[in-house]
């Protein structure tokens, strides 16, 4: 509780009464200094009584809608005050936005309700141009009496938290090649026969089975007793593997590469709320891991992971390592060094006698690719986990090898590994100005994907902006066929169909739908 400066006016009245009936010995003026501070502490006792009853009896009430938003997209708060037997005290209210939040319009986020008043209510809008949870402060009550005497401020009230994502990109294009994949991350076939919802087979009937097993209508067709049998379902520990380093800022605002590796994230994410199967989230920015969420099934792991995911941005990269941007030399790997060192052997000429020492071992390749904070985080998370796990990463391909040892890394065992790489050329904003560089550049980035996907246990998939990958093999369909050329592709490349991805009996996951998951 506060005094006003009216209250203390009339505390020094008082004061300045007994003072002068001391002075001039007016008993008349000292009986006049207690009445009025007699007066003054009965008013501040009734509004401590009135402010601790209102508090009781007031409800605060605070809500979102929608409470789901993309980024500068508008949410509207909706601010009441219910006092059932009518307020004792004025009680004026301001709404809060949350601390990144701005103004929608000029509405007005504050209320009244005055003495005797039993409710009042108010509403605002609110944007907010980050990505993330945020939430909407308690709103602050200001309690007065009516005399201007005595004034309280309390926060009360819940705060709902809005979910801001950022701007999904459209036309996501999932695929190989430049043929999109739009199957479903469906249902896991453990391999087994049981109870389930896929059937599998129908077969006689067998002394022992269970009545309620049996076809009906096969046992009619075929005049004896037959059950049908089910494939049966087991839960797949999947664990995203995201990278949001500086590289991943490439592209413009909205459409950056980020952006839509997000998009496949919570497709991913989706599925397997839908399905109950375990899911845990690694995210690695430029300075190592900055999400860490372990595998589980429960909602607040699915929900936690969301958050993580729509929150995250690319990160800045070190000082000392150069331009995010700036394309990086595919590195030797020591396969190859050993192969140039066979050719160099026998060499007798200064270049070769350079050169030599270089390509003896294979230390300086394993050094680099071990401080690269994506294979780090393969090696140092993933393989602390137990069980079957499908392992999903999500990056572009500026560091290749890095990619590729990741990949090898994460299929230790029997596990397996679904990447979804972003072609950089797809993303460059000038890169689509030369036709003919920008798909050479595919092509080379077509068969790095393939050779991923080569590997035991291993699918590789390319996520771009539709319209560009369009553009590009439309612009390379016209010129074979002005040049002659065949209306198909030959020599391997991407425009050929490359059919659906692996998934064989082992019912391993396949891409989601482009724009799936929101």
């Amino acid at each position: 509780m506060h005094a006003t400066r009216r209250a203390w006016a009339v505390a020094a009245t008082a004061l300045v009464l007994a003072a002068l009936a001391v002075a001039f010995e007016r008993p008349l003026l000292l009986f006049a200094g207690a009445t009025v501070g007699a007066w003054l502490l009965a008013h501040q006792y009734l509004f401590t009584h009135r402010a601790a009853t209102l508090d009781e009896r007031l409800t605060v009430e605070q809500s979102l809608a929608p409470g789901r938003v993309a980024t500068d997209d508008p949410a509207t708060v909706t601010l009441s005050l219910t006092a059932p037997d009518g307020s004792p005290l004025d009680v004026h209210a301001e709404g809060r936005r949350p601390v990144a939040g701005r103004a929608v319009d000029d509405a007005d986020t504050t209320l009244e309700l005055s003495r005797g008043q039993t409710d009042a209510s108010t509403t605002f809008g609110v944007t907010v141009p980050v990505a993330g949870a945020h939430a909407v402060p308690q709103p602050t009550l200001h309690l007065a009496d009516g005399r201007g005497l005595f004034h309280e401020s309390i926060e009360r009230g819940p705060t709902p938290r809005l979910t801001v994502e950022p701007r999904a990109p459209r036309n996501v294009h999932v695929g190989v090649g430049g043929d999109s994949v739009a199957a479903a991350y469906g249902e896991h076939d453990a391999g087994r026969i049981g109870s389930g919802l896929e059937p599998a087979e129908v077969r006689k009937y067998i002394a022992g089975d269970e009545a309620k097993r049996i076809d009906w209508k096969a046992t009619a067709r075929l005049n004896e007793p037959h059950v049908r049998e089910f494939e049966a379902e087991t839960d797949r520990t999947t664990v995203l593997l995201i990278d949001h380093r500086a590289t991943t800022g490439l592209g413009r605002d909205g459409q950056r590469v980020l952006d839509y590796l997000r998009e496949v994230a919570i497709a991913y994410l989706e599925s397997a709320r839908e399905l109950d199967d375990p899911l845990g989230c690694y995210a690695v920015g430029d300075e190592g891991i900055t999400v860490s969420e372990p595998p589980n099934a429960d909602l607040d792991t699915y929900t936690t992971i969301r958050e993580a995911l729509t929150g995250l941005e690319p990160t800045e990269a070190p000082s000392g390592h150069g331009r995010a941007d700036r394309p990086r030399r595919e590195a030797r790997t020591p396969a190859t060094a050993r192969r140039d060192a066979v050719r160099l052997a026998d060499e007798e000429t200064p270049f070769a006698s350079t050169l030599r020492p270089f390509l003896e071992t294979a230390d300086p390749y394993v050094e680099r690719v071990d401080a690269n904070p994506l294979f780090a985080a393969t090696r140092s998370r993933l393989t602390r986990l137990r069980g079957s796990t499908w392992t999903v990463i999500l990056t572009d391909d500026r560091d290749r090898a890095e990619l590729r040892e990741a990949v090898k890394v994460a299929r230790r065992g029997d596990d397996h590994v679904v990447v979804f790489v972003a072609p950089r050329v797809l993303y460059e904003p000038d890169a689509m100005s030369d036709l003919e560089a920008a798909y050479d550049r595919y092509l080379d980035f077509e068969e790095f994907r393939r050779s991923l996907a080569a590997l035991d246990r291993v699918e590789a998939f390319e996520v771009a902006p539709g319209d560009r990958i369009g553009a590009l093999l439309a612009q390379q369909q016209r010129r074979r066929q002005a040049s002659g050329g065949a209306a198909g592709t030959s020599g391997g490349e991407p425009t050929a169909k490359m059919g659906p991805p692996r998934d064989g009996s082992d019912g391993g996951p396949t891409a989601p739908g482009p724009g799936d998951g929101r």
